[in-house]
């Protein structure tokens, strides 16, 4: 059962969906709670998460 809960989450997470909105969907009463259990799935999407910041911030700059 904890291996799909895993998978659920980590197809979430990899589909945009907020971290928040995963927090809550796992009834953990904090979003730390899902950050420190999940952070490895978390370092994963970093690099994803950097080129979309940097597009935005491109876009302000013109």
């Amino acid at each position: 059962m904890h291996s799909i809960r895993h998978t659920h989450y980590s197809y979430l997470l990899h589909n945009d969906v907020s971290i928040y909105f995963i927090s809550k969907r796992l009834g953990h009463r904090n979003i730390k709670t899902t950050m420190n259990v999940y952070s490895h799935l978390l370092d994963e999407t970093a690099e994803k998460e950097k080129n979309k910041a940097m597009k935005v911030l491109e876009v302000m700059a013109q």
